[in-house]
C-alpha cells in the first residue's frame, strides 16, 4: 500500500528533477538508480511499462495517487492493472535531504532514475538512456526493463512504452531521432523480441521548445519509422496547453493520468486487432443439395476447383490447361458440378461454366 506520508510531500521535490531539461546532456554519468522494481507474485497476461525522462517520474506519481485510491487495482480499458507505489526514504535521499526511493509492483511500471539533480536527471535525459546497439550494448534505461522483466516471470507478455526524447527533440536534429529509430529498431529485434513496443509523440508545440528549429523533425521521423507502432499525442497536447501546463514542458497530474489511460487503452486495441487478424479464417459452411451424375466434362478457361459449392470458399486449384478431363459425380442445387479429382476420392467443386461436355 502506499504510505500516506507519500503524499504529503511538496510537489516541488518532484520539480527538482525537470529543471535539468533546460540544456540537454548528451553523455551518461554512473548514478545510483533509486527506482525499485518488485513483483508481487501474482499471474498476469499483460505488463506493461512506460519508460521516460520527468514525464515518466510525475506519471509514475499521480497514477500511483489514483491506484492508492482503489487499493492499487483498477481498471483501464479491458484489462485490470495491478499498481503499487512508493515513494519514500528507505534506501536513498536526494543531497537535499528529500525522498528518493520509489518502489513499483505489479504490472505496471515506470522506468526513470530518481530525483537527485546532477546524478538521476543527468542519466535519464540523455538520449543514451534509450540507447540498444543490437549486440548488447544498452543504456540504463533498457537494462531497467531488462531488470522489471527478468523479475516478473509472473507476466506473460509486455508492453514497452517509451514517452523518452523531451530533451532529444527540443535539438531539432534529424541524427538525433535517427538514433532514436535506431535504438527502437534494435529494442524489437534484440532487445525485447517478445514484447510490442509503442512510441509516443513529444508535445514540441510548448513554450520550452520555442528556440527549436525544426519542431517536427522528431515525431515525423518515428512516424515514418514506426507507422503502427508509433502514437501521435500532438491533438491531445494542444487540447490541454496551456491551460494545463505547470511550467512551459509539464502537465499536471490530471492529464498524465488522461494520457496513460489512453495509451492504455490503445495498446489494448492495437493487441485485439493483431490477435483477430491472426486467427484463421472461419470454414465456409455451405448448405446445398446434390443430384447423383456420372459424367466426363473437360476443363476450359474459366476452371477453378473449390473446397465447397461457393465462390467465397478456399481455392484448391486457381486455374488449369484446358481440355482436361474431368470425373463429375453430382451437380449441386446452386449451380455447381461436384467432382473427383483428389486420389482419396475427397469431392471437390467447380462452377457451372468451369467445365465443358465432353465431345
Amino acid at each position: 500500500m502506499v504510505k500516506e506520508k507519500t503524499f504529503k510531500k511538496p510537489r516541488n521535490i518532484l520539480f527538482g528533477l525537470m529543471m535539468v531539461f533546460v540544456t540537454a546532456v548528451q553523455f551518461v554519468l554512473p548514478a545510483n538508480a533509486m527506482t525499485v522494481y518488485e513483483s508481487d507474485g501474482n499471474y498476469h497476461d499483460e505488463g506493461y511499462i512506460f519508460i521516460g525522462e520527468s514525464h515518466s517520474v510525475i506519471a509514475a506519481h499521480a497514477v500511483g495517487v489514483k491506484a492508492a485510491e482503489t487499493d492499487n487495482v483498477f481498471w483501464w480499458g479491458g484489462d485490470g492493472l495491478s499498481y503499487e507505489y512508493q515513494w519514500d526514504s528507505s534506501r536513498a535521499v536526494t543531497p537535499d535531504g528529500s525522498p528518493n526511493t520509489f518502489t513499483m509492483k505489479g504490472n505496471l511500471f515506470f522506468v526513470f532514475e530518481g530525483n537527485a539533480d546532477g546524478t538521476d536527471n543527468t542519466v535519464q535525459c540523455s538520449r543514451q538512456y534509450i540507447y540498444s546497439d543490437g549486440m548488447g550494448n544498452r543504456g540504463t534505461g533498457v537494462q531497467k526493463i531488462h531488470e522489471i522483466i527478468n523479475g516478473n516471470p509472473n507476466i506473460a507478455h509486455w508492453n514497452i512504452i517509451s514517452i523518452h526524447g523531451a530533451v532529444s527533440a527540443a535539438q531539432g536534429t534529424r541524427e538525433i531521432a535517427n538514433y532514436y529509430v535506431n535504438s527502437y529498431r534494435n529494442w524489437m529485434t534484440y532487445e525485447f523480441p517478445e514484447a510490442d513496443c509503442y512510441f509516443l509523440s513529444v508535445a514540441t508545440m510548448t513554450k520550452y521548445y520555442k528556440s527549436t528549429s525544426d519542431k517536427k523533425v522528431f515525431n515525423n521521423t518515428l512516424a515514418a519509422a514506426f507507422p503502427d507502432r508509433f502514437f501521435d499525442y500532438t491533438d491531445f497536447y494542444a487540447a490541454r496547453s496551456p491551460q494545463r501546463m505547470i511550467d512551459t514542458l509539464h502537465w499536471d497530474d490530471p492529464t498524465y493520468i488522461d494520457l496513460i489511460s489512453d495509451v492504455l487503452q490503445k495498446v489494448e486495441q492495437k493487441r485485439l486487432e493483431r490477435q483477430a487478424a491472426e486467427q484463421p479464417p472461419e470454414p465456409v459452411v455451405v448448405e446445398f443439395t446434390v443430384t447423383e451424375v456420372q459424367a466426363v466434362f473437360g476443363t476450359n478457361d474459366r476452371t477453378v476447383i473449390y473446397e465447397q459449392p461457393s465462390f467465397d470458399s478456399n481455392v484448391l486449384l486457381q486455374s488449369c490447361e484446358t481440355g482436361i478431363p474431368i470425373q463429375v459425380t453430382g451437380i449441386t442445387d446452386n449451380g455447381f458440378f461436384r467432382v473427383c479429382v483428389s486420389p482419396d476420392g475427397t469431392a471437390s467443386y467447380i462452377s457451372g461454366d468451369g467445365l465443358t461436355l465432353m465431345q
